[in-house]
């Protein structure tokens, strides 16, 4: 959780909410794409990561999906407010599809410490 923790508070900053969900989101999300092997495609937020978020914090998949969605986009809020996209995801976007995105761009950089358009550029079978 330390690595993820100093991730999330490095685009956050010191921020009085509770960033847990958003930490084990991105932790179980990291652990499903690059220790169980699990397709990009294959993974699924609402079956795989937020019942196991609900788990680990004892609250329903249901509120647990909410406190990570909104965690999700105030990262990008921020990182978009601060220009900080193409440090953190690797290439200016506009906006992310889905909170979910962020999931999969930050369990990239915890993982390789890069972000995940250099990632996939270099290594593209990590898509698939």
């Amino acid at each position: 959780m330390a690595n993820c923790e100093v991730l999330i508070r490095s685009i956050l900053g010191v921020d009085r909410s509770n960033l847990r969900p958003l930490i084990y989101a991105v932790e179980i999300t990291s652990d499903l794409l690059f220790v169980q092997h699990i397709a990009m495609d294959d993974l699924y937020v609402t079956k795989n990561v937020y019942p196991e978020v609900a788990r680990r914090m004892n609250k329903s998949a249901s509120a647990a999906a909410r406190q990570v969605e909104r965690l999700a986009n105030r990262c990008w809020d921020v990182m978009s407010a601060q220009s900080l996209v193409a440090k953190y995801i690797g290439k200016e976007l506009v906006d992310i599809h889905a909170p979910s995105d962020m999931l999969t761009y930050l369990a990239f950089y915890l993982h390789f410490e890069r972000p995940f358009f250099e990632v996939i550029e270099q290594e593209p079978s990590l898509l698939f």
